[in-house]
């Protein structure tokens, strides 16, 4: 889905955003873009199951997100209309023993975060949207697609994700919009064994940011 189209459909708060956007009325902070005039923040919130093989998934774990100087520019750049916009964006997990920084990039991902690509799933994980209905889009109703499966081998110790516009592993021509480091790694991952990735793109008014 196009950044653009995402933020519209997060309704009057979403479409406030862009239009301060385009004015350059806005402040930029690692959590997101904040729009005084509109006194709301957009932001997003990684989270993750777990569910060893065979068996059902356990209690979801919010992760704190990172909107990366790349993923900020972009953003910026298509509400503004001067740059072409992605229409599609991907999840990656990675297992490097790193926080994401300001300065990561789509084209050194890999090897910064060590993307990890010892699942099954032939590519990164689709990151499908659905219409906002409170002023946030995700990919809640399509997490089977972005679900991973553990591949033979392990044990796989995991300690973040990306959100990336490039689908194939390990790939280097593509944006990094946002990362995560988990807030408890997931370590001793058995082949088999499933992990469940979510985004949710929002924009808050200023009265509902805790």
């Amino acid at each position: 889905m196009k950044i653009m189209k995402a933020l519209q459909n997060l309704g009057t708060v979403g479409r406030d955003a862009i239009r301060a956007i385009r004015r350059h009325k806005y402040e930029l902070s690692e959590a997101g873009i904040y729009i005084p005039a509109a006194r709301a923040t957009i932001g997003g919130t990684f989270r993750h199951a777990h569910a060893a093989a065979g068996d059902e998934f356990g209690p979801w774990q919010v992760d704190p997100n990172r909107l990366v100087n790349e993923g900020l520019n972009y953003i910026l750049n298509s509400a503004l209309g001067g740059a072409s916009q992605q229409t599609a964006f991907y999840l990656a997990p990675f297992a490097g023993n790193v926080t994401p920084a300001a300065d990561w990039k789509g084209s050194t991902f890999k090897d910064v975060a060590t993307e990890f690509t010892g699942y099954t799933n032939a590519s990164r994980l689709p990151w499908t949207t659905t219409p906002s209905t409170a002023e946030a889009i995700g990919n809640s109703a399509a997490l089977a697609a972005a679900t991973l499966v553990y591949s033979a081998g392990g044990p796989y110790n995991l300690y973040g994700i990306g959100l990336l516009t490039g689908s194939a592993k390990g790939a280097t021509a593509n944006i990094l919009i946002a990362a995560t480091r988990f807030a408890t790694p997931r370590t001793n991952q058995l082949a088999g064994d499933k992990l469940a990735l979510e985004y949710v793109l929002s924009a808050k008014d200023e009265g509902d940011v805790t």
